[in-house]
């Protein structure tokens, strides 16, 4: 008898549960008063030099002001945005060279905080896809192996503290290339393949130009960069990350003091830009925006890399601030979706002089 009461008291219970209302989403874990995490995937093709640190702590702040949000960082291959089981990620961090379709990216729209010719970095089929967060340029570093006495040494004399490439007292102008020293160098130069041609060609005319060494336009930057850094080459062509690292370097004594060079105009590759992918979760685009904030762009005065938008000094003295004065006079950023190869061929044919600088950028603009 009592079985017989319990079955259809049990189907008025579950009958009664059914109708109850079904909690609101208050953005609140269920029993607890912990906010929901929302998680933003974000990926890097490449990056920029500093540029993982500047991400990172720009990350952190991030999350410290939005309690609710978790990113997850990797670094990724561009493979892995068509695989099969991929899961895509919500914002994708790429310099130009490392994609040539963008297809997967959502169009940006509104005020985009970056400079014109940045944000022509970022376009793909007419489409704005990506934002430019930070850029750098080239400088040739020029050791004392080759003029004794006439390198510098670090000093923190920039407007936000950067370390600073100071000139010896009583320096005039900043000379030229020691074109004769370097033609009785062993291994006078070398500049990394790719875009970093155009650069050479601008700040050395065919007499300056010493022979070339073995190796000379195959190396990778990282190469380059080493073979300098340890004194197997008297000058060559570095990004500005990376001269901002040897600066820190020579502060140490772990590499030969150097002076830089630096053209009139700049002419990059070194764009790094951040683009929302097709399927991203909620705050994905508010996160992209807080990257290229001046909150945010601020932190870039710690790594030497210059900001999106030119109305945002960082830099007083230094390298960093003879690439921003370059800038003023001529900006030109490679499109982010051209070949790496037809980059490379480009700048290559305009340092050979078979080909007219202008004629050379038009089809990688």
């Amino acid at each position: 008898m009592f079985r017989r009461l319990l079955c259809p008291v049990a189907l008025l219970l579950i009958a009664a549960l059914l109708l109850l209302p079904l909690p609101e989403n208050t953005g609140v874990l269920p029993g607890t008063r912990s906010p929901q995490r929302q998680l933003i995937r974000v990926w890097t093709l490449s990056s920029i030099g500093g540029g993982q640190a500047w991400l990172k702590a720009a990350l952190r702040t991030y999350e410290q002001q939005h309690p609710g949000v978790m990113t997850y960082l990797r670094q990724a291959r561009a493979e892995e945005l068509t695989a099969e089981d991929a899961v895509l990620p919500d914002l994708l961090l790429y310099m130009p060279g490392d994609l040539t379709d963008g297809s997967l990216l959502l169009p940006l729209t509104g005020q985009l905080n970056a400079d014109e010719a940045l944000l022509r970095c970022g376009r793909w089929r007419g489409d704005q896809v990506g934002l430019p967060l930070c850029w750098a340029g080239y400088a040739l570093a020029v050791s004392a192996t080759l003029e004794p006495g006439s390198a510098v040494t670090p000093a923190p004399t920039t407007l936000l503290g950067r370390p600073a490439a100071t000139p010896a007292p009583n320096a005039t102008a900043t000379p030229g290339y020691p074109a004769e020293a370097a033609r009785a160098a062993a291994e006078a130069l070398q500049c990394p393949r790719g875009a970093g041609f155009f650069t050479l060609a601008l700040l050395l005319d065919e007499a300056s130009r010493p022979p070339l060494p073995e190796g000379f336009g195959t190396l990778t930057g990282a190469e380059v960069y080493r073979r300098y850094r340890t004194g197997q080459c008297a000058s060559a062509l570095l990004t500005t990350g990376q001269a901002v690292a040897l600066d820190a370097l020579i502060a140490e004594g772990g590499a030969p003091a150097t002076r830089y060079l630096v053209p009139e105009e700049v002419i990059t590759d070194q764009v790094w830009l951040g683009s929302i992918v097709t399927g991203a979760g909620d705050g994905t685009a508010e996160l992209l925006a807080y990257l290229s904030s001046a909150e945010a762009q601020r932190l870039l005065s710690a790594q030497g890399l210059q900001p999106a938008s030119r109305t945002l000094r960082l830099y007083a003295a230094g390298l960093p601030a003879a690439i921003s004065r370059a800038a003023d006079h001529g900006l030109t950023a490679l499109n982010a979706f051209v070949p790496a190869e037809d980059t490379a061929q480009a700048a290559w044919q305009v340092y050979q002089g078979t080909m007219t600088l202008s004629d050379a950028l038009l089809p990688l603009i």
